[in-house]
């Protein structure tokens, strides 16, 4: 059991991986091709269409994992497909009616009607096949999975940028090149899911209440807390757009992408891993190994973030030189700033363990609503006095309370002894990095980015094997161990 969960967790760390990677690769293209106020656009675009897209999915894709061992899969199949129908489906077309008709009977009708109802549909798409995609998980199909979103991703990135480089470099064909992109990956999906038996035996007659009920009701208060999650993190890009139009929206977009490319790419693979581990730990060995597992985790990333952010601090001006422009660039600051608050939303997991082996939903619910309070009304506040700094820092703020609230409220499953030594020294190792890096001078972009990086690599590796023997030994054998079980 243990080596197939490794096996799993592997597979799909090198699909998010790739994910990652076409992001970083697509990342320059755009911003060099783009305009600001293009590349902002489409940035609201995807974080629209993320967002009907998770309220569609009415929290099906939670039910599924944990009910389809309940039933045979004719018979959940078909509560799944019609509970999709009722849902998804309903909810698209109220959307697109809505639109339509406010365009039609409205005195301020909306400026891209195409672009709207080309988010609804992409939208849909996507619900369906997250709830496909999630069958095949619950079903350990692991390979499968990780070969349908990197078959998506890489069909989604050659539409798009060659839309880009090749007809023209706007939002307009960007996001007509996601439509069509879309519709393939549907029917893909649709072809996969046949040809794996998924739809047979089927029936609107296997259709029951007392089946669908409790998938419901089980996957509601998961929907509550995903839809607060995802408006807590868009909500600054709509008030940038309101408060200070498409160009500052797009500078801000760049930054928060790549903050999210490099948390992704550095925590994210960490983080999908200790979820199913901490959660074997507490069947098979129960609090205090857990609480052992979980400990370290904590401690470990307290340790790395201080240095993590010093190191984006010291590289942004060159990094943004070398995959932007010098508009772009212009606005480095942004990068540590808005780092450190997605790379603590990345970690939240960790401190979330208590709540989530306890299914305290509903208080994980509040703190993240009263954090997405937060959030807006610093937003509203402070953006149109400080523009883009207000919003990189109301995010910081905001998910540092989230992470406060769930170490606290956690504790009473889980008690995490927090080494407040680590990230103390952490700080000071960060201090002193940032001023040895301001000696390293050269006229040359890409010679200043390799020479910071490279003083980097070298000062932390020296600074842990000399001074954080334990730490520097928790690390060797967690990836010594992760590489052997691969």
């Amino acid at each position: 059991m243990s080596n197939q969960l490794v096996k799993h967790g592997l597979i799909y760390t090198f699909a998010q991986f790739f994910i990652m990677f076409a992001g970083l690769i697509s990342f320059p293209i755009l911003t060099k091709n783009l305009s600001p106020e293009d590349y902002g656009f489409i940035g609201l675009f995807t974080v629209t269409v993320s967002f009907i897209a998770s309220f569609g999915k009415l929290g099906i894709q939670h039910s599924i994992l944990r009910f389809q061992d309940s039933y045979d899969q004719p018979t959940f199949v078909s509560n799944i497909i019609f509970l999709s129908l009722v849902g998804p489906t309903a909810i698209c077309v109220a959307l697109l009616s809505m639109v339509l008709t406010w365009n039609v009977i409205s005195p301020i009708s909306f400026t891209s009607i195409d672009t709207v109802v080309i988010a609804i549909v992409v939208a849909f798409s996507e619900q369906i096949r997250a709830l496909l995609v999630n069958f095949f998980i619950s079903k350990q199909q692991s390979k499968l999975v990780a070969q349908i979103k990197v078959i998506s991703k890489t069909i989604n990135i050659v539409l798009t940028l060659s839309a880009i480089l090749l007809i023209s470099a706007t939002s307009t064909i960007f996001i007509y090149a996601v439509i069509a992109s879309e519709v393939i990956v549907f029917s893909l999906s649709m072809i996969i899911a046949y040809k794996f038996n998924v739809f047979n035996g089927i029936s609107m007659s296997k259709v029951d209440i007392k089946i669908y009920k409790p998938i419901i009701t089980f996957g509601i208060p998961l929907l509550g807390l995903e839809m607060v999650s995802m408006l807590h993190a868009f909500i600054d890009r709509y008030l940038i757009k309101f408060y200070l139009g498409g160009e500052p929206l797009g500078y801000y977009s760049a930054y928060y992408n790549m903050a999210n490319i490099i948390s992704e790419l550095i925590i994210g693979g960490i983080v999908l891993a200790i979820v199913p581990a901490y959660m074997q730990t507490w069947n098979t060995q129960g609090k205090a190994k857990t609480e052992q597992l979980m400990s370290k985790a904590a401690n470990l990333f307290l340790f790395s973030y201080p240095i993590l952010i010093a190191s984006l601090y010291v590289i942004s001006q060159e990094l943004f030189i070398f995959l932007t422009t010098k508009e772009y660039a212009t606005f480095y600051y942004l990068l540590p700033i808005v780092a450190a608050g997605v790379m603590l939303q990345s970690a939240s997991p960790i401190f979330s363990a208590g709540l989530k082996i306890k299914k305290q939903v509903m208080t994980m619910f509040w703190i993240v609503t009263l954090s997405a309070i937060l959030n807006f009304i610093l937003n509203l506040i402070f953006i149109p006095k400080y523009g883009l700094t207000a919003a990189a820092i109301s995010t910081m703020v905001s998910y540092s309370f989230i992470i406060i609230f769930f170490f606290y409220f956690g504790a009473k499953a889980l008690q995490l002894k927090i080494n407040l030594l680590l990230p103390t020294r952490s700080i000071l190792y960060a201090v002193l990095f940032i001023y040895l890096s301001s000696f390293i001078i050269f006229e040359i972009n890409m010679v200043q980015l390799g020479a910071k990086l490279l003083l980097g690599v070298l000062y932390f590796c020296s600074a842990c094997l000399l001074f954080e023997k334990k730490l520097s030994k928790f690390i060797i054998q967690a990836l010594f161990n992760r590489t052997r079980n691969g």
